[in-house]
């Protein structure tokens, strides 16, 4: 119930507010105000999210509106067009009121307008502010400089109110004891705009009595104060630091000294409570020595190390409670010296020999440094001897006198050693330290595990060995390529206790992104156990770098590329793999993923005679990182090709002059390969004829039929040698031949069988066969019954030959006149013996013809070369006997 009348309240307020507004408008014209517009607004500052209520009059009279048409007031909140509720109070006044917001930004313009001719007149405006209440001031806080008497108090505001115009002061009352009651005030004290802290003059202090100090901070939503301070000026004095004047050792073989100092100016007759810290040069953390009063100028201290260089300051503050001071300017003193003490940390390495040949074996010692508080002093160096002498010499051998942590020297191989290490300063020596070399021969540790535990830091853990160990020795080195052994840059440390299995390596000789070699000695009583080894990064990256593609061999198909380890500097982390990429002319890219122990790889595959571009990537833990292209070309042909495109093209070039000496040759190569043997058939004999058979009506010869071609001549030998034309084109056929005006009356009279043809058909008888005749001359031999020829009594004999050719080609023997069964070409003895004659009778001696005749005719059918002459008519060839 009560909200809901505040509420109805806050509406009639407003109300209120709003008929205020345009009463006043309404008086403004009668009071003779020059303003044609008014712009009310209710609050012009509210809380940032709040909304704001406002009011615009317009008198008509007196604006410079055309028309008397109806005005149209329009509201604009920035650049955002608002409608608000317009109406006209009395003739030619028009009010419009609206109510914006929520307002989120901290200023925001409003604007009245009317709207004439479509376009936005702006009429009046105002600016609308959003914030917050000032925020109460808190941690207030006042210090006097003892030396200008002056307080400053300083406070902090928790946050801003967005307002312009906040009004900070710093308020100071007189009160009593208590401050329960606040008496006369002194003048306020008003910070400039944007600080947080004030000053009070001397003047308007009271001293030795409380105060009380109090800020006030309003702004248009309110206002705030913070918590009062009570406190007495002189309570929150800060003094000045004191002076340090000198200090000294006492007494001299101690290791105390006396501090002597002088507070400062202004705070002498005070009761002070000072403080007096000190440490080595060159470290970080300070030592207080705490309850040094006023009373005693000289504060002695002991506890400090001998030969140290110290750094001492001291800082006071007014009792019972103050501030201090800030602390004095820095006093440099070191402390006497004496003899170190205690025995030093030392390890050895045993180096490789320097060649087969070489017995000796080179041993490097090494040693931490002597701790402050042992070494008493200035180290001046460090002395190795053996620890016993040697027959003839009155101290021990001296092994190395250095400055340095580390020595190096030689030694027999297998030679059992101790050697004696001391450290000394100005004030002498100090006791020896027994340092054994042993053969490092034990049982090592069975694993080992790194981790990195920071930037410059590893977790080194180990399984135990099987035998008790007294401690342990882990050495750790950078790995570079010009000193892989570590030599240069050995760390190392010696973990007291057989029991550990786990130690933090941390050193100034470990860096990020580096390699390191690090190594687990077990010790025991009496050796020292073999190493365990393991590579480490405490942080890893993508290499700097990638190796250098090179390509070893190209082929048409193939490309085998090499490339050289990265530097171990520049890996960056351990190499996990290598990813080679090619891509060709109008190809896709194609990839390998290769093993970081491999330096070598063929890409199979390839197009012959094509442009590749080729690129590595490595990679680590940490990332990847690509290299340069290598372009690369195969080949259009390998090795192999080359020998046999050479053959085949000499091939080709033999055989093209091989084909022009042919060419050229043509006639010769061609009675070489293929001999020209005549064709009677299509010769000028062949197609010649008497001009007696031109007269004759011939028959065109029919299919299988012999044509009628006739012989142009026929040449008979006798067998002594002799030949006699028998026919030819113009010659008389001489006597004792075929055909032979007398061989023709001998057979007219001698009797013959009635089987021949007539005369006519003899002379037709002589022709040529319709194939190509083979031979050109018949020889026949003379003598026997039938014989063209004379010499009667002699054997029958036939010989053919080629033409042009004297060379015979069938015997006297009738069988050999078939082909069966003599070879072509085949030479035969010429001349041929005569037949052997039958004994007996006329009767015995005919049958013995006709059997003759009979086998001759049967062989003749069968020769293919005289089956197309036909003499006499006679087609069974029967008296061809005596030939």
């Amino acid at each position: 119930m009560a909200a809901a009348a505040a509420a109805t309240q806050e509406r009639w307020g407003r109300r209120l507010l709003l008929l205020g507004c345009c009463l006043v408008s309404l008086l403004l014209p009668a009071a003779g105000a020059s303003s044609c517009s008014n712009l009310a607004v209710e609050q012009p500052v509210v809380l940032l999210g709040a909304t704001a209520t406002a009011s615009c009059t317009i008198w008509r009279n007196r604006c410079p509106i055309p028309g008397d048409g109806d005005i149209q007031m329009v509201w604009k909140l920035d650049e955002e067009s608002l409608q608000g509720t317009q109406f006209s109070p009395g003739p030619g006044v028009e009010v419009s009121n609206i109510t914006v917001g929520p307002l989120h930004r901290n200023v925001t313009t409003l604007s009245c307008c009317i709207k004439s001719k479509g376009s936005l007149q702006i009429m009046n405006l105002t600016r609308l502010h959003a914030g917050y209440p000032p925020s109460q001031p808190q941690n207030i806080s006042c210090i006097m400089n003892a030396t200008t008497m002056n307080l400053t108090c300083q406070w902090a505001l928790d946050q801003d109110s967005l307002l312009t115009g906040s009004r900070i002061t710093l308020k100071g009352f007189r009160s009593r004891r208590d401050c329960d009651v606040r008496l006369e005030a002194i003048a306020d004290c008003i910070p400039p705009a944007g600080q947080n802290s004030c000053t009070f003059p001397r003047q308007s202090l009271h001293l030795y009595q409380n105060m009380i100090f109090q800020v006030t901070v309003e702004n248009a939503l309110g206002a705030v104060e913070s918590e009062p301070l009570c406190t007495d000026p002189m309570d929150v004095v800060k003094l000045d630091p004191p002076a340090l004047w000198e200090v000294q050792s006492v007494p001299e073989e101690t290791d105390c000294v006396s501090v002597e100092w002088e507070a400062a100016t202004g705070s002498v007759h005070m009761e002070l409570a000072c403080e007096l810290r000190y440490r080595p040069e060159g470290e970080q953390g300070w030592q207080l020595v705490h309850n040094i009063t006023s009373s005693s100028p000289k504060a002695p201290h002991c506890g400090l190390f001998f030969g140290t260089r110290y750094q001492l300051q001291m800082r006071c503050q007014r009792l019972p409670a103050s501030y201090w001071s800030e602390w004095s300017p820095t006093k440099h003193f070191t402390t006497h010296e004496k003899a170190p003490s205690g025995e030093l940390d030392a390890w050895w390495r045993r180096k490789p020999p320097a060649g087969p040949a070489s017995r000796a074996q080179e041993v490097q010692l090494l040693w931490k440094p002597m701790k402050p508080n042992e070494a008493n002093g200035k180290i001046l160096g460090y002395w190795a001897t053996l620890s016993t002498r040697t027959p003839g010499q009155k101290r021990p051998a001296t092994l190395c006198n250095t400055t340095e942590t580390h020595c190096t020297f030689s030694l027999t191989p297998g030679a059992l050693m101790r050697i004696h290490l001391v450290a000394y300063n100005s004030r002498g020596p100090s006791q020896p330290t027994l340092v054994s070399l042993f053969e490092k021969q034990g049982p090592p540790v069975p694993k080992i595990r790194v981790s990195p535990h920071d930037r410059s830091s590893f977790w080194v853990s180990w399984d135990p060995p099987g035998a008790p160990a007294t401690g342990y020795v882990i050495e750790w080195h950078r790995v570079t390529s010009g000193d892989p052994l570590g030599d240069r840059d050995l760390g190392w440390t010696k973990l007291p206790g057989g029991d550990l299995t786990q130690a933090l390596i941390q050193a100034e000789n470990i860096w990020p992104y580096q390699p390191y070699n690090i190594s687990l000695y077990p010790l025991y009583k009496d050796g020292v156990g073999m190493p365990q080894h393991v590579a480490a990064y405490t942080l890893q990256k993508a290499p700097s770098e990638t190796p250098k593609l090179q390509a070893w061999s190209i082929t048409k198909t193939t490309a085998e590329l090499h490339w050289e380890p990265i530097l171990v500097e520049r890996q960056n982390g351990f190499i996990t793999n290598y990813t080679i990429f090619w891509i060709g002319t109008d190809e896709d890219m194609n990839s390998a993923v290769v093993n970081a122990s491999e330096d070598t790889f063929t890409i199979t595959g390839l197009w012959p005679a094509r442009r590749y571009e080729v690129h590595m990537m490595a990679s680590t833990a940490g990332g990847q990182t690509n290299g340069t292209t290598l372009m690369l070309y195969t080949k259009a042909m390998d090795g192999t090709d080359i020998p046999f495109v050479y053959g085949l093209t000499g091939l080709l070039l033999l055989m093209i002059i091989v084909l022009v000496i042919c060419f050229q040759k043509s006639k010769r190569m061609k009675t070489q390969f293929w001999p020209s043997v005549p064709d009677p058939a299509n010769s000028s004999l062949g197609r010649w004829a008497p001009a007696v058979l031109h007269q004759e009506n011939l028959p065109p010869p029919k299919a299988c039929e012999l044509s009628p071609v006739v012989v142009s001549a026929l040449l008979v030998a006798e067998a002594d040698g002799k030949t006699r034309l028998c026919w030819g084109q113009g010659e008389p056929a001489q006597e004792g031949c075929p055909g032979s005006p007398e061989r023709d009356a001998h057979d007219a009279e001698a009797p013959r069988p009635s089987r021949g043809p007539p005369a006519a058909a003899r002379r037709a008888s002589y022709m040529n066969s319709a194939e190509a005749l083979q031979y050109g001359l018949l020889l026949g031999g003379g003598g026997g019954g039938g014989s063209y020829c004379s010499q009667r009594d002699a054997s029958p004999c036939l010989v053919s030959v080629r033409p042009g050719s004297t060379r015979p080609l069938l015997g006297s023997s009738l069988a050999a006149l078939s082909p069966v069964l003599l070879p072509p070409y085949e030479n035969l003895l010429w001349p041929l013996p005569p037949s052997p004659q039958p004994e007996g009778g006329p009767a015995r001696r005919r049958r013995h013809v006709q059997e003759e005749e009979g086998a001759a005719a049967a062989a003749l059918t069968d020769f293919p070369l005289l089956r197309g002459v036909m003499l006499d008519g006679d087609e069974d060839l029967s008296h061809l006997r005596g030939l």
